[in-house]
């Protein structure tokens, strides 16, 4: 079932990477938080990884390395306040969230979170 883990994953970048103002931020980031928490329950739970997404047995190092993104990327998402905190808040979980894609893309290990 991995078209619904594809349509989340792709609905949180299209979140974070959306031009917005400063004023939009505080919406935008509760939604990205809501986004993430559904995929990460999905992978949580089991479900296929999005389309392209592979994942291997990779060094404890590339396992950390990744985990370290979607820690980073799960508390930015949880950060709350006005809205330039929030406006900054998704900028740091662009950053990391494409980073995670990144390494999900070149068939990093899962982060500890989503290992199966």
């Amino acid at each position: 079932m991995n078209e619904h883990t594809e349509a989340l994953a792709a609905r949180l970048t299209q979140l974070l990477n959306d031009p917005e103002t400063c004023a939009d931020a505080v919406i935008r980031l509760i939604s990205a938080k809501a986004v993430f928490g559904y995929l990460d329950d999905a992978l949580r739970s089991g479900d296929d990884l999005p389309h392209r997404w592979s994942a291997r047995n990779g060094h404890l190092c590339e396992f950390h390395e990744i985990t370290d993104h979607y820690d980073a990327l799960s508390e930015a998402l949880r950060e709350t306040g006005e809205h330039f905190t929030c406006w900054r808040a998704i900028a740091k979980a662009r950053d990391r969230w494409a980073l995670l894609k990144a390494a999900m893309v070149s068939g990093s290990p899962l982060p500890e979170p989503w290992k199966r």
